[in-house]
């Protein structure tokens, strides 16, 4: 899944990434990892790509899970760029 928002003037880019992990030969279900990257409008990017990954380092269990916090990152990243 690719997503792309813009956010105080700036482009916030997601990807979503599948993970899908194995115990004892049995699959499980897949997780997700979210890729954010931040541009200016005229595409210097200026953070990123990161990837992340949910709540205390466990992955998230959905797709629209990855991509709000791929968005909330994003956001907290523009944030402090702007404060900087």
């Amino acid at each position: 899944m690719f997503r792309n928002y813009e956010y105080k003037g700036y482009h916030v880019t997601i990807a979503v990434e599948t993970q899908v992990r194995t115990q004892r030969r049995l699959a499980c279900q897949p997780c997700f990892t979210a890729v954010v990257q931040v541009a200016t409008g005229c595409a210097a990017i200026l953070a990123g790509p990161l990837r992340l990954v949910g709540r205390a380092g466990v992955l998230s269990r959905t797709e629209a899970d990855a991509v709000m916090g791929g968005y909330t990152a994003g956001q907290i990243l523009v944030d402090r760029l702007l404060c900087a």
